[in-house]
């Protein structure tokens, strides 16, 4: 039904209404008239009528201006039981049309991934939750704040344009604890893996060129004391390789050493 149809409706209510009363005052007042109502009852009988008017059409002119939730609770004031029928009707028939009108809105609000619900909620200024239990909210159509407040939690606030109509629509808020994550433990205290692997590495190298150099420092001696100048080739070759081996396995073992001092130097963790 159209707010001109509405109006058009409540005033012919309202007429009604007052030819009624009218109607039985010129009874009231007639002297011939066996059982007049007392005055006194009259008016009393008139009042809620005439209040229920008056919340119809405050419910139409709160809707035109579209705040639908005031306009919900005039609605609802004339729809009693105490109302004219006529009355009770155009309001409820109404009711019934706003409510489906009215937008409606659903709070959420999450924490580290997780959902939270010890969350305070406010809509415009106005507290509508004091925790976060998946109800849906009414609200007039048009831009809204939703701000959502958590002790020691923050605050997050967000911004919406609620249309006519929608139905759940979802707000949710995103909070981010305020305790910093701790730094793993085994990150600081990770066992040096490659400069051991380096320097032991190094130190069997340098351990088997002493071992090699001090046999071929005996077999040295033991030529000389036998056949030197005069020893055969194969025994001077072997106690050159032995040489060349105890130098190779020296330089090789100094610079594994010398990486794994390196790596452990520049590495950041230490």
């Amino acid at each position: 039904m159209s707010l001109i149809a509405r109006s058009a409706s409540a005033a012919l209510v309202a007429a009604a209404l007052l030819v009624s009363a009218s109607a039985g005052a010129q009874e009231a007042s007639a002297p011939a008239a066996p059982a007049a109502p007392e005055p006194a009852a009259e008016t009393a009988s008139a009042a809620p009528k005439a209040e229920c008017v008056g919340q119809l059409d405050r419910a139409q002119s709160l809707q035109t201006a579209r705040k639908l939730r005031d306009a919900r609770t005039s609605y609802v004031a004339c729809s009693a039981a105490a109302c004219p029928e006529l009355v009770r009707e155009d309001c409820s028939k109404s009711l019934v049309e706003l409510d489906s009108a009215m937008p409606t809105i659903v709070f959420s609000a999450r924490a580290d991934g997780h959902d939270v619900t010890d969350a305070r909620v406010l809509l415009d200024g106005e507290a509508v939750a004091s925790a976060l239990d998946g109800h849906a909210v009414t609200l007039d159509p048009g831009a809204h704040v939703v701000r959502f407040e958590r002790a020691g939690g923050g605050v997050s606030e967000v911004r919406l344009v609620a249309r006519e109509g929608e139905k759940n629509r979802a707000v949710a808020a995103a909070f981010v604890s305020s305790t910093p994550a701790e730094k793993p433990k085994a990150e600081s205290g990770r066992f040096p893996i490659l400069p051991v692997v380096l320097g032991g590495t190094g130190l069997l190298a340098l351990g088997g060129s002493f071992y090699v150099r001090l046999n071929a420092d005996s077999q040295a001696d033991h030529l000389r004391n036998t056949c030197a100048p005069s020893c055969d080739q194969s025994s001077r070759d072997a106690l050159s390789d032995k040489l060349v081996v105890a130098n190779v396995a020296l330089g090789v073992g100094l610079g594994f050493i010398a990486l794994a001092a390196a790596d452990w130097l520049f590495d950041p963790r230490h």
